[in-house]
């Protein structure tokens, strides 16, 4: 619960721990709090930032836009209907990243797409993610990408239940529904966490700084799963594009308004 956030971070500093970890937004003023009043405490903030980055904490973020992407080019090629959908947890940047990075990999693939977007407000409310998803599916859409939490997860029921694909975020979702979820927008957790851990055992940990993992730096990309669902002569085509961000040569965007320069509206 928040309440206990404070109190556990308060117990981490008492164990003499080295670095606490607070991972994605909820965990941001804790960390920000705990920060001041324990200037001498190492910490880092996964999955979000701040304005002004306190001196003794390294926020990790993610060009999830770049995974997104990816996974709009699977959904521009695979979809059988010419309809494909989106749904966020919030219509805040770390959710709107998402859906500006998928909508410009599935535009530049197939510009006939028809492209349904809608907020859940919550990320916590599997049916509402599931009844979003049904109405999408009554709607001809045959491929969703879903960055809502357990929302999210309620459109992957719904993708399996009405026999549809979903694209699954933030870690490898396809256990979820085997048959259905083709592919997941990734954020490497793992790789940013052990290289922040690394900074730290070998002295480079620096604070007040932010760390941004790209598809160049291996912090984003597509799930190991996408092999067994997406064609060779697909994957192949979005390892090449994928090389093309990493070069530069592909500037994916982030928000609505590099989307409308970059793509058009």
């Amino acid at each position: 619960q928040d309440s206990d956030y404070a109190s556990n971070i308060e117990t981490l500093v008492d164990q003499d721990t080295d670095l606490i970890l607070g991972v994605g937004m909820k965990l941001a003023p804790a960390i920000e709090e705990a920060a001041k009043m324990y200037p001498d405490q190492k910490f880092a903030l996964i999955d979000e930032t701040y304005k002004e980055v306190p001196k003794n904490v390294e926020a990790v973020q993610f060009n999830s836009e770049q995974s997104a992407y990816l996974a709009g080019i699977v959904a521009g090629k695979m979809t059988k209907t010419n309809n494909v959908g989106f749904i966020g947890g919030m219509e805040i940047p770390n959710i709107t990243r998402f859906e500006e990075g998928f909508k410009a990999g599935v535009k530049s693939e197939n510009k006939d797409v028809e492209y349904l977007s809608q907020y859940a407000n919550s990320f916590d409310d599997a049916s509402l993610g599931k009844s979003i998803a049904n109405q999408m599916h009554k709607d001809n859409v045959d491929i969703i990408f879903s960055a809502a939490g357990a929302a999210g997860i309620g459109a992957i029921e719904a993708a399996k239940e009405n026999n549809k694909k979903a694209i699954g975020v933030d870690q490898d979702q396809n256990k979820l529904a085997p048959n259905n979820v083709i592919t997941s927008a990734m954020k490497n957790i793992d790789v940013a966490v052990f290289n922040l851990v690394k900074s730290m055992m070998d002295g480079t940990y620096k604070g007040g700084q932010v760390i941004v993992n790209t598809l160049a730096s291996g912090g984003v990309g597509l799930s190991d799963t996408t092999k067994d669902h997406v064609s060779k002569d697909i994957l192949d085509y979005v390892n090449e594009q994928a090389g093309k961000i990493k070069s530069g040569e592909i500037v994916v965007p982030e928000n609505e308004k590099q989307y409308n320069e970059i793509v058009g509206k």
